[in-house]
């Protein structure tokens, strides 16, 4: 019996022990992850840089704590021109937006129409929220918008695959809740964008990736 109760006493400490080095080696490990998702991030930054156009057809739902606004999306985007739709979930259009870095028209129901040389002011006074354009044509892909980033300190977080996990910039903290495939790519399916007591919530559910104005990449980059 002393010998069964040694024996078990020396299979406890000898666990121990492997559970103990065990522990002792994982911050290594940590830091070898660190530095793998950091290279794969690297690539995929220049995958996605070196996107011509693309777009997109999803959802956009908007809450604070006055309202709350949702929408079906459209958008696309080619170099620096931008076509976003929204439309109700009965497909009634909502509202329109078209533009460049330069100018924007925001055309509304009743054949109303708004141009502005800053977008988000047109979306804030029209529909009662906005975002920085300049920064949310970037954020949609997976990147931080380059020109908000020479401004401010980059913050961000990156997943076990290099991906964006959290991202904060001109204000706003951006959580990438789920990724998607689209051919050779990995594009954002579920985001939230928060600022102060403002939540804009942005699901994917259609992506492709466009060369040109009448030609779309080889392999129709497209998640479904």
């Amino acid at each position: 019996m002393k010998l069964d109760r040694l024996n078990s006493v020396s299979l406890l400490a000898l666990l121990l022990a492997v559970l103990l080095t065990g522990c002792a080696i994982q911050p290594s490990a940590s830091l070898l992850d660190d530095e793998a998702r950091e290279r794969l991030w690297d690539s995929r930054h220049v995958q996605l840089s070196e996107l011509v156009g693309w777009q997109l057809k999803g959802r956009v739902a908007v809450k604070s704590i006055e309202d709350s606004w949702s929408a079906n999306m459209s958008w696309r985007q080619q170099a620096e021109t931008f076509d976003i739709r929204f439309s109700s979930m009965l497909g009634q259009r909502l509202a329109q937006l078209k533009g460049d870095t330069l100018m924007s028209s925001l055309y509304l129901p009743n054949d109303r129409m708004i141009s502005a040389a800053n977008v988000s002011d047109l979306l804030d006074e029209e529909l009662g929220w906005s975002v920085p354009m300049d920064g949310l044509r970037y954020w949609l892909v997976g990147l931080p918008a380059p020109a908000l980033a020479s401004a401010e300190k980059l913050n961000m977080g990156l997943d076990e695959l290099g991906r964006l996990q959290w991202l904060e910039q001109a204000g706003w903290r951006i959580e990438y809740q789920r990724y998607r495939s689209a051919g050779a790519l990995e594009v954002p399916k579920k985001m939230v964008l928060t600022r102060n007591d403002l939540r804009v919530r942005f699901v994917i559910d259609r992506w492709q990736a466009v060369a040109s104005e009448n030609r779309a990449l080889s392999g129709h980059h497209q998640v479904r």
